[in-house]
């Protein structure tokens, strides 16, 4: 792997963990190369009660981290939970919410990112329950780290007026907590397998001064599938970005290829991928006829499922099939990492 140099311009990475394979990569990466990553669990991915990610609980989760942490003793990754707040996972009771909390918690994450854009309430009671989440954090771990933002990224291309409201809810959070990251939509939105958004650089640029001269990091969602000149574009400007469904379609289309390669059928595991319908949210321009692309878009959801598993099990009879997706999810945190 090229060593990374530093370069304060250059943009933190967080990346969604939608495989043991790409939790692996993550930590055998910031391992290897000295580079500093976080992995942003989100409450479908990995919850108290079980996610899509290998059907784990957080502790199970954990414990996945925790060997991780062991092989790869150099690594220096910062777990963190992404958007945890109510609805995100269709339950709106904030008891969830907070379960999720005292959990993440309880197992030792490092960063919460409170976020109660789907609160049913006034924009008052949201921020009031937003706080009181905030303290629970704290409360229970006094060096926790907190990312606030709660709107969730449509890709809309907001306006200055925006700043001076951004601004005022910022103090308010100030005024109890010091945050780590606020989110902002720069303009950026995933669909199917592609960036289709586009990123407002004057904009963003304004919320980063006012950002910066309140102390806050400046983070940017659904940065998938960003081009060498769009990541340096954020330079100085964003502080850090997630990444996430880019790496379960990059892994999904690995075991694809193989497949092709080897003979090896695909089409119980393309079925149960087309069949749980996740890809409907990440549709743009192609329609439900293209059942393979809508099982590119969706496959991650399903690498616990048995059909899957049977395809992994053929593989690795053929090839190192886990050390081919460790080594091409690396090359995708190298081109956002490396100048």
């Amino acid at each position: 792997m090229i060593p990374v140099k530093n370069n304060k311009n250059l943009v933190s990475l967080a990346l969604g963990p939608m495989s043991p394979e790409i939790i692996e990569a993550v930590f055998r990466y910031s391992h290897f190369n000295r580079k500093p990553l976080m992995l942003i669990a989100s409450k479908n991915q990995v919850d108290y009660s079980g996610g899509y990610v290998n059907n784990w609980t957080t502790k199970e989760y954990m414990e996945f981290v925790g060997e991780m942490k062991n092989q790869n003793p150099n690594a220096e990754v910062k777990i963190c939970r992404d958007h945890c707040g109510p609805g995100f996972n269709g339950n709106y009771d904030i008891t969830d919410t907070y379960s999720t909390i005292e959990d993440d918690i309880k197992n030792g994450f490092d960063l919460i990112h409170i976020d109660f854009c789907h609160f049913k309430g006034t924009n008052g009671e949201r921020l009031e329950a937003t706080k009181k989440a905030i303290l629970h954090c704290m409360d229970l771990k006094p060096t926790i780290q907190i990312e606030i933002g709660t709107d969730e990224n449509t890709g809309t291309n907001y306006s200055l007026p925006n700043i001076a409201e951004w601004e005022r809810e910022i103090d308010f959070f100030k005024s109890f907590c010091d945050p780590e990251f606020y989110v902002v939509q720069t303009g950026t939105v995933i669909k199917e397998i592609n960036q289709a958004g586009s990123f407002n650089k004057p904009f963003v640029e304004s919320v980063s001064r006012m950002l910066k001269s309140k102390g806050l990091k400046l983070k940017e969602h659904n940065a998938d599938y960003l081009t060498k000149d769009e990541i340096k574009l954020r330079g100085g400007i964003v502080d850090a970005v997630n990444i996430a469904p880019q790496l379960g379609v990059i892994q999904t289309q690995i075991v694809i290829a193989k497949c092709l390669v080897y003979g090896i059928p695909l089409d119980d595991f393309l079925e149960k991928v087309y069949q749980g319908g996740k890809w409907k949210k990440w549709m743009n321009k192609n329609t439900p006829d293209n059942k393979m692309l809508c099982s590119i878009i969706a496959g991650h959801y399903h690498f616990a499922s048995p059909e899957y598993a049977l395809l992994i099990e053929e593989l690795a009879k053929r090839e190192d099939i886990k050390e081919s997706i460790i080594s091409i999810i690396s090359d995708v945190i190298n081109h956002y990492v490396q100048e």
